[in-house]
């Protein structure tokens, strides 16, 4: 098996000691067991001035584990040119990661019954009226959230509460995000974040994040859950239970993974008060690895996701599961 991994940007891929470091990339391929033998080619602009091409067909799968569509784009156009001849079984193929930039799978996913999919635009910087003009034709209404392109765990986010803030202050020469916010706390004021990863055939359940405010990511499990037992208790018994979702939301899921052209990839959303899903944002990129920050043993129940997401991703790449050890 071969694994993909790279990136366009000079600091996408970065070396310390025998290790490598690749953002934009997925970590999925961790869910392999140590004893499968595979091998991981991380590859950059220069990779591709070599002169000679090479045949991967003596791989029977490949996994390009390349998953971010904005900041790697002419890297996965590249790799996609480059396995133009490949005959075995390419799961994410490059082409299809380049379609999950976060204004096309708002398009994709929209219309799902049961799914809010907010109002996207795609905003050019350095033209504040352009930028205010394309906000108003795609029906978005303060607050706006606005988000740098290629960025995520909160990078760049800010939440504009009139047109004109949302449109000036973009930078000359980026291009910019603006999604139409909607409020998603519950009743008790807490805003929960859920991550359901879907690998091959398996749909696991990564987590739930609760936070005092409304742009929640990976902090807040240390800084808000960990203090509050009744908050870590609720996630344990989302993690526990067999079947954590409703036969609403699965249906939802269902209908994303049909529409989406990934072989694996994460999805973000909430739950509103009315049982409907909300959309944040679904693609490969998403970090499955480290399941949490701390050290605080109280979080060990998040380990209850490996098996099956591990199950799922061997499942996937045509391996047997080896039987558990007794």
């Amino acid at each position: 098996m071969l694994i993909f991994g790279g990136g366009d940007g000079a600091d996408q891929v970065t070396r310390s000691g025998q290790r490598t470091f690749v953002s934009g990339s997925t970590d999925l391929g961790r869910l392999l067991p140590d004893e499968v033998i595979r091998h991981r080619l991380v590859v950059n602009r220069e990779f591709f001035t070599r002169p000679r091409p090479l045949d991967f067909n003596g791989y029977p799968v490949i996994a390009n584990m390349i998953t971010e569509a904005e900041r790697s784009g002419e890297l996965l156009r590249n790799v996609q040119k480059l396995l133009n001849g490949y005959r075995g079984h390419l799961l994410n193929p490059p082409a299809a990661v380049l379609r999950t930039r976060r204004d096309e799978v708002a398009q994709m996913l929209a219309g799902i019954e049961g799914l809010l999919v907010p109002a996207v635009v795609r905003l050019q910087g350095g033209d504040p009226a352009l930028s205010a003009r394309a906000l108003e034709e795609a029906g978005i209404v303060p607050p706006v959230i606005v988000r740098e392109t290629g960025t995520h765990t909160g990078q760049t986010v800010r939440l504009c509460h009139t047109i004109a803030e949302a449109a000036d202050g973009l930078d000359s020469g980026k291009e910019y995000i603006a999604t139409q916010f909607v409020d998603f706390a519950s009743a008790d004021g807490l805003y929960r974040k859920y991550r359901v990863y879907f690998i091959g055939q398996g749909t696991v359940l990564r987590h739930m994040y609760v936070s005092d405010h409304w742009n929640v990511h990976s902090a807040d499990r240390a800084r808000f859950m960990g203090p509050r037992p009744e908050v870590i208790a609720e996630e344990r018994a989302l993690i526990e239970r067999a079947q954590p979702f409703d036969v609403s939301a699965r249906e939802v899921f269902s209908a994303v993974r049909e529409r989406m052209p990934l072989d694996f990839f994460g999805l973000d959303f909430a739950r509103l008060p009315d049982g409907r899903v909300l959309l944040f944002e679904a693609n490969a990129t998403m970090s499955f690895f480290p399941l949490w920050r701390d050290s605080n043993p109280e979080f060990q129940y998040l380990t209850q996701c490996l098996p099956p997401a591990r199950t799922a991703f061997m499942e996937m790449v045509g391996m047997t599961v080896p039987d558990p050890i007794v």
